[in-house]
């Protein structure tokens, strides 16, 4: 097992979870922990992590500003006391965390493992399609968010079950697209792998 298969198994399994939807604080700390592993990876392999495309956005913003803004429930579900040692108080944090909170951390994973690997499986290329239909404001001005909402109709006006339905509903759909299964950038293997 390498860093690579780590990250892979960690954004799988989230993504399964996130799917099926079960428990949102696990698919939050293990898409965060795929996060910071993936970031590297990219930067390894010669490509530019989503945090490069982020920063420039904000340009009064610091890296470690954008790390907190990141990290900020990933760091709640994690730690119990501070760099200091004193006891953390996150009841606002962990009050305010919701399932949604999960759509970015999953779509940056994704979005680095597949800048690091050039291959993600099925579930995930969907989800990225949902991702920019649920937030166009996030396409760079000159994307045309048309063909996401193709795939994905009124998903902004459905309620959060009914989107995730639809993300289900799609990936089945594709799922069989023979063309699609047999590009050599799709990887077939499960979502969530249970033996190593």
């Amino acid at each position: 097992m390498d860093k690579v298969e780590v990250v892979r198994r960690q954004l799988g399994t989230a993504l399964h979870l996130f799917l099926i939807d079960a428990d949102p604080v696990s698919v939050h700390t293990l898409a965060s922990a795929a996060c910071e592993i993936a970031e590297h990876l990219t930067r390894l392999a010669g490509r530019q992590p989503f945090s490069s495309h982020a920063l420039p956005t904000f340009v009064d913003m610091k890296i470690e500003e954008l790390r907190n803004l990141q990290r900020k429930y990933y760091n709640a579900f994690k730690h119990m006391t501070d760099r200091s040692g004193a006891a953390r108080d996150d009841s606002q944090v962990l009050e305010e965390f919701q399932d949604e909170h999960n759509d970015a951390v999953l779509f940056i994973g994704w979005y680095d493992y597949l800048a690091a690997c050039e291959h993600e499986p099925l579930e995930a290329q969907v989800f990225q399609a949902w991702f920019f239909a649920m937030h166009p404001e996030k396409l760079v001005p000159d994307v045309d968010p048309a063909p996401y909402m193709w795939v994905f109709p009124k998903l902004k006006d459905a309620n959060r079950n009914e989107q995730k339905a639809q993300l289900r509903e799609v990936i089945e759909r594709y799922r069989g697209d023979p063309e699609l299964m047999n590009d050599p950038r799709t990887d077939r293997r499960p979502l969530m792998m249970i033996k190593r």
